[in-house]
This record gives C-alpha cells, sequence and structure tokens, in this order.
C-alpha cells in the first residue's frame, strides 16, 4: 500500500485562497475609493457652509456700507446673471473672480430695502460651484441697519 503525504495544500485550496484575498483587497481598495470621495465632498460642503455664514456676517456688520439695490422691478434676474457674478471662492479662498481663474465657485449679491419696515434689507446671495448638480443655490436673509 501506498500512503500520500497530506501535510500540504493543493493547487484548489491555494487558487481559492487567493481569489478570496483577491475579493477582500478589492473591497478595501473600493472602500478606501469611496471614503476619499465622500470626505471631499464633505469638505467642499463645509467650505460653502462657512463662505455663506462669512459672507451674511459681513453684510450683517455693515448693512450700511453697501451699495443698496432699488430695482424691484428686475430683482435678482439680471444682477445676478451667473456669468456677471463679481467674486470668485473655493476651500480657504475668496478673491475677485479675475483674480481667482482655477477657482470652482463664484459668488454675488444684492441688497434691496424692505419698502414696509424701515431699516431692513432683503439680502440675496447667488453662489456657484462646478461640483455643485444645480447651477446655482440663492440663499437669502433680512439683515437690519444699525
Amino acid at each position: 500500500m501506498k500512503t500520500w503525504n497530506n501535510k500540504g495544500q493543493t493547487l484548489v485550496e491555494a487558487i481559492v485562497g487567493f481569489a478570496l484575498l483577491t475579493v477582500v483587497g478589492t473591497a478595501f481598495v473600493g472602500g478606501m475609493a469611496q471614503l476619499r470621495k465622500t470626505t471631499a465632498q464633505t469638505v467642499q460642503l463645509s467650505s460653502s457652509d462657512k463662505q455663506i455664514n462669512d459672507i451674511a456676517e459681513n453684510i450683517k456688520a455693515g448693512v450700511e456700507n453697501y451699495q443698496v439695490n432699488f430695482d424691484y422691478e428686475s430683482g435678482t434676474s439680471s444682477v445676478l446673471a451667473l456669468d456677471k457674478l463679481p467674486m470668485a471662492w473655493d476651500t480657504g479662498r475668496v478673491a475677485k473672480r479675475e483674480d481667482c481663474k482655477e477657482c470652482a465657485g463664484t459668488y454675488g449679491y444684492t441688497i434691496q430695502p424692505y419698502e414696509e419696515f424701515r431699516g431692513l434689507y432683503k439680502v440675496t446671495l447667488r453662489m456657484t460651484h462646478k461640483s455643485w448638480t444645480e447651477p446655482y443655490k440663492d440663499y437669502v436673509f433680512v439683515v437690519s441697519a444699525k
């Protein structure tokens, strides 16, 4: 009788083990790529929220120092045309549009007084960003003059 040495692994077992390692490695790499993408989106969203808050706070602090738009007919449609937005922004950066060609977003705003309420102003802030699905977002808030 001939006895076989059963202490090693067969070729099939080695291939199955390699396939399992490949599947786990692929899932790990895919998960890391998704994590990086999600992190980048979160940073960009946080940056835009911070930018909105900074602009709003600057306007609130000195609304009387800004030019007020009394053109109620056209409102924001012509003043805030996307190709005419004067400012550019990106993560941690704000500049004039012509000074920041590489910035991913632009913004502009109008300030209009409420006719019925003396000292209150409606601010419409229009922001764009290359990564957003919609072409722009409008943020409307009310500030008061001191």
